[in-house]
């Protein structure tokens, strides 16, 4: 054999035991990658034009890794040894970047880059003193919503007889700063009235204000708060509050047609749940936790019988169900799922927190330190149950309201039936198409008998709850909130500026308890921190609204955000004392209420006079709470007061709602025939729908629920009045009240004026409109005789004065 055969032969021999190095093993490629010889080149070719010296998009600079360490806008884009947890190579593995129009990088170019990633991003550089870019910073953590509140000492003030409860301290304080003091304590018949309607809602009638002024003890006061606080009707006054923090709705779906509704069944027990839990004071902390996690606090699933609390805590958490939902319909990606996960963050934000986080889900909040990744990392807590990935319809989120165990045996029971009813269809099917006499008897036969197996089938209710669907998909950030462009993954997490500095915002409240089966305990891990006296903003929020709701603005006038871009606090030190006292009194509205109440700054006249002259110079907002406000009653409040004028307010409580009419010209009513007599009850029992409420209650800005309303805003039109005067509601009111007061005085005109004043406007007529008021009564009673009227003409005099009065302002403000 000649030397080259002989060389040949050799190369093939060792050709044939080398291993060919695969495309993806670049450890075996570069074992010793370092970013000077090998990462920096890739990244100048392919990364440089957007992220270098000249222009740094997102704030990122990839020149050295000491600057991709340090991050930008969207945190650190690279951590040493971890490819999963760094920016730069996620965006690179899922093809977002580079762009197009940019150099592509080679698959084996992305493998050498993850792998330098992995084994630690070697370089030359120093990077002992480089740390991400911290978002949060000392300065941020002084914002004063953030800061834990404090209790202040009460200052000393000049006027110590005029403070009644420690917040008139610190109000005096500063109006004696200002050289002013409080106006006048409102008369007695103002203080009832005000009482009746900011307690209950409900205006009170003779009889009660009667009982109020003949009491001249010096606690009568007193006693007609804890009385109003007992009632009944407290709980549906405030629980119509809470409904709108939180977008109460009876309809599933979208609510874009009048004319078709979609009934979210059942969903009447979470409003019933709000209405007991304020009626029986229950503790704060306990009712949103209760809503947040209600499920993951009882083993629902697998009791053998449901004991009320597992119903309740069930029921709380229809809380979370009142997002407008569009995904059964078929057309509706992924991305609409996220849609209704993105309505439930900002609900959550503004109902409990006070802020608004919209901005974080797209980038880093403008005003707030709040970022992209706490935005997401909150939002994974809803992911177990709102799960994009394994996704319930709207109508599949319910559960039986007498649990799993027991709805087995119906469920199979009416599943048996069903099938025997399925066959005699299939019967009646032939049948009907023969048409001897006695085919058409034995289809009668058959009719029956399908009529008889329906009426056998077992029942139960629906709850319209939050549970966990499965496993939570692995959660991240979307890239300008774009579920298409997914950034780096998160954990369930709070806001890191809410959560101490030695703490890890993304661990700092796992639970150390045992949970039932089949859950996360996300949620349940969420309601525990939000609770927690280590959060500065939830016992200020619900502070902050307890004092709008009784003096018409809030201490923070944005009562849905108190951050950077919020109003500040007109008096911070008061909302601190309010949130201690409320936390150190076991969370109780209720004590929170006889706080307030029975301040002396409450009693206040809202009339201004010759003495307030100078207050209205230095103070024309009132920010100082020099006189009370004037507060116009909410529409709900309007409706039902002229109700209780006619006497025909129905005071049953709870149940489904008053249905409401589907009517073409979308002018939605009570529908009287449909509810049989509940058509007078409360306005919190109606049939809530998200974009048509009651006409009547819409001219007088019942809100329109898109996602909730924090704060309703109140408008004076002309349509108001034209309400007042045409509506055949106000009217048919207006005879039943002139009836009523003509039984009650014996038909004397004078008597009339009276009864009338008190039963509609709450105190008797000065002189003056007693005297107009007669005059009016004979003219309308003179020109009712004119049109031959002659028998009714008294009678109709009196409506005409009812509807008169019942279309008074004061009618419709309280003082």
């Amino acid at each position: 054999m000649s030397g080259t055969a002989t060389r040949i032969l050799l190369v093939i021999v060792v050709l044939m035991f080398v291993q060919p190095v695969p495309a993806d093993d670049t450890h075996s490629i570069n074992p010793t990658a370092t970013f000077e010889n090998d990462i920096g080149p890739l990244l100048d070719q392919s990364c440089h034009e957007c992220h270098s010296e000249e222009i740094q998009e997102a704030g990122l600079d990839l020149r050295t890794v000491g600057k991709m360490v340090f991050g930008g806008a969207s945190g650190a884009s690279l951590v040493p040894g971890k490819p999963a947890e760094s920016y730069l190579w996620l965006m690179i593995e899922s093809g977002q970047m580079p762009p197009a129009g940019s150099e592509p990088l080679s698959e084996e170019s992305k493998s050498v880059i993850r792998r330098w990633i992995a084994d630690g991003a070697r370089s030359n550089e120093d990077l002992t003193n480089v740390k991400p870019r911290e978002f949060v910073t000392f300065q941020d953590r002084q914002y004063w919503a953030f800061q834990t509140p404090v209790r202040q000492e009460l200052p000393s003030i000049v006027n110590r007889d005029l403070a009644m409860s420690p917040l008139d301290y610190f109000l005096l304080k500063r109006l004696e700063e200002k050289q002013l003091s409080y106006s006048p304590v409102a008369s007695k018949e103002v203080l009832g009235r005000r009482l009746y309607f900011d307690l209950t809602g409900l205006p009170p009638t003779p009889v009660q204000i009667d009982k109020f002024l003949k009491d001249d003890g010096p606690d009568a006061y007193d006693k007609l708060v804890d009385r109003l606080l007992a009632s009944p009707r407290y709980g549906e006054r405030w629980g119509r509050h809470w409904m709108d923090t939180v977008g109460y709705v009876d309809v599933r779906l979208y609510d874009g047609d009048a004319t078709i509704l979609y009934p979210n069944e059942g969903m009447w027990r979470y409003r019933d749940y709000i209405i007991q839990s304020f009626n029986s004071d229950k503790p704060y902390d306990q009712f949103i936790r209760e809503q947040l996690a209600g499920d993951e606090m009882v083993d629902w699933r697998d009791a053998k019988e449901w004991t009320p609390e597992i119903t309740e805590k069930l029921v709380a958490t229809g809380y979370l169900r009142n997002i407008e939902d569009h995904t059964s319909e078929p057309q509706y990606g992924i991305e609409r799922r996220y849609e209704v996960l993105f309505d439930l963050m900002s609900m959550v934000s503004t109902s409990l927190l006070g802020l608004t986080f919209e901005c974080s889900r797209c980038h880093n909040h403008k005003y707030d330190p709040i970022t992209q990744r706490d935005y997401f990392s909150l939002l994974s807590y809803f992911e177990s149950a709102y799960n994009a990935h394994n996704w319930l319809k709207p109508q599949q989120r319910w559960i039986a309201d007498i649990g799993p165990v027991a709805r087995a045996p119906i469920d199979s029971c009416n599943a048996e039936i069903e099938s025997k009813v399925e066959k005699l269809q299939e019967k009646v099917a032939e049948l009907e198409k023969a048409a001897e006499k006695a085919d058409k008897e034995r289809l009668s036969s058959l009719q029956e008998q399908i009529e008889e197996l329906n009426a056998t089938k077992g029942s139960y209710g629906k709850i319209q709850a939050l549970f966990d669907v499965q496993n939570p998909p692995t959660s991240r950030v979307f890239r300008r909130g774009n579920y298409f462009q997914l950034g780096i993954p998160v954990t369930p997490g709070f806001p890191e500026v809410l959560t101490p500095v030695s703490t890890d915002s993304h661990a700092a409240h796992k639970l150390q308890r045992q949970l039932p089966p089949e859950t996360s305990g996300r949620r349940l891990e969420l309601a525990d921190w939000i609770t927690s006296r280590n959060n500065p903003l939830t016992a200020r929020v619900i502070m902050n609204r307890l004092w709008m709701h009784h003096f018409g603005e809030g201490i923070v006038t944005t009562p849905g955000n108190f951050g950077h871009n919020g109003a500040q606090p007109t008096h911070p030190e008061i909302l601190d004392w309010m949130a201690v006292e409320f936390q150190d009194n076991g969370w109780s509205l209720k004590h929170m209420h006889r706080v307030v109440l029975l301040s002396r700054a409450y009693k206040q006249s809202s009339r201004r006079g010759a003495e307030s002259i100078r207050a209205e110079e230095v103070d024309p907002d009132n920010q100082l709470v020099w006189r009370q406000n004037l507060k116009r009653l909410e529409s709900e409040l309007i409706r039902d007061s002229i109700l209780a004028a006619s006497g025909r307010l129905d005071f049953h409580s709870y149940g489904p709602p008053v249905p409401v009419t589907k009517p073409v010209s979308g002018l939605s009513m009570v529908d009287s025939e449909s509810s049989r007599n509940g058509h007078n009850r409360r306005s919190v029992y109606i049939f809530a729908r998200r974009v048509y409420p009651l006409k009547f209650m819409e001219i007088f800005d019942s809100p329109i629920m898109a996602i909730n309303c924090i704060r309703r805003m109140n408008s004076t039109t002309v349509l108001q009045s034209f309400a007042q005067l045409n509506s055949d509601f106000v009217i048919h009111a207006a005879r039943d009240v002139a009836t009523h007061i003509r039984n009650s005085s014996g038909g004397e005109p004078p008597d009339l004026v009276k009864i009338g004043y008190r039963t509609i406007i709450g105190r008797v007529p000065t002189e003056n409109e007693q005297k107009d008021c007669l005059m009016f009564l004979d003219e309308q009673e003179a020109s009712y005789r004119q049109e031959g009227q002659v028998e009714k003409a008294k009678w109709l005099a009196t409506v005409d004065l009812c509807h008169m009065l019942l279309c008074m302002n004061e009618f419709l403000y309280i003082e």
